[in-house]
């Protein structure tokens, strides 16, 4: 098996390429403004984007689909996906939760909201539980809600790797799971956090980091 990941370096959240046998999947596009950035990295890596046959979204907030739209104005071609959820708020170019900052964060959230706004965005495919999607020897789509109502994360039991969107949170070695004012449910997304940690992944790939067994 000759797939391979491919980190994009990030921005503000990380995007990461898979290597199948027809073309590549791309987990997530970050902001509506990351378009120049995803395409510079696939320049220089000698990858055309017409080589991605699929995007799949993890869930909807702007800093994970807000560039689909675009890219998919490039290449129509390309499949986008995502939960059923989360499928319905791209569409309309929303969160699929409402966010609850409290303090501080208040007014961050307030003065971060432009930048991750993001337009109705098409969707093609809506990924089922369970189901089984072509690389890394079969990625299985899991349940992941909790950070929002409809994530998911992708694992590969062949190769022990997790891709898990925002369901983890990675702070240097520490993984702990997704809490705050853009937690949908504490309660769901600490149990969808053990139940990850449960498949002892050696490596997992983040929306905002990345963790390896050592």
């Amino acid at each position: 098996m000759n797939q391979k990941v491919i980190e994009i370096p990030p921005s503000v959240s990380r995007q990461y390429l898979i290597e199948g046998k027809n073309g590549f999947l791309l987990i997530d596009t970050g902001l509506k403004n990351n378009y120049a950035h995803i395409t510079r990295f696939l320049g220089r890596s000698g990858i055309s984007l017409a080589e991605i046959e699929l995007i799949l979204i993890t869930h909807a907030d702007g800093d994970h689909f807000g560039c689909l739209s675009h890219l998919q104005s490039d290449q129509p071609g390309i499949v986008s996906a995502a939960s059923e959820i989360e499928a319905a708020a791209i569409r309309q170019g929303k969160s699929s939760r409402k966010l609850t900052p409290t303090g501080v964060r208040t007014l961050f959230y307030a003065l971060a909201g432009p930048f991750v706004q993001s337009p109705p965005t098409r969707i093609d495919r809506i990924l089922t539980i369970g189901e089984e999607l072509p690389y890394l020897g079969g990625l299985e789509v899991l349940d992941t809600r909790g950070h929002t109502p409809g994530h998911i994360s992708l694992w590969s039991k062949t190769t022990r790797t997790l891709f898990c969107g925002d369901s983890i949170t990675i702070k240097g070695k520490t993984l702990s799971p997704s809490t705050g004012g853009n937690t949908w449910d504490l309660e769901k997304s600490r149990i969808s956090f053990e139940n990850q940690l449960a498949l002892q992944p050696d490596r997992i790939y983040a929306g905002h980091g990345t963790w390896q067994r050592e």
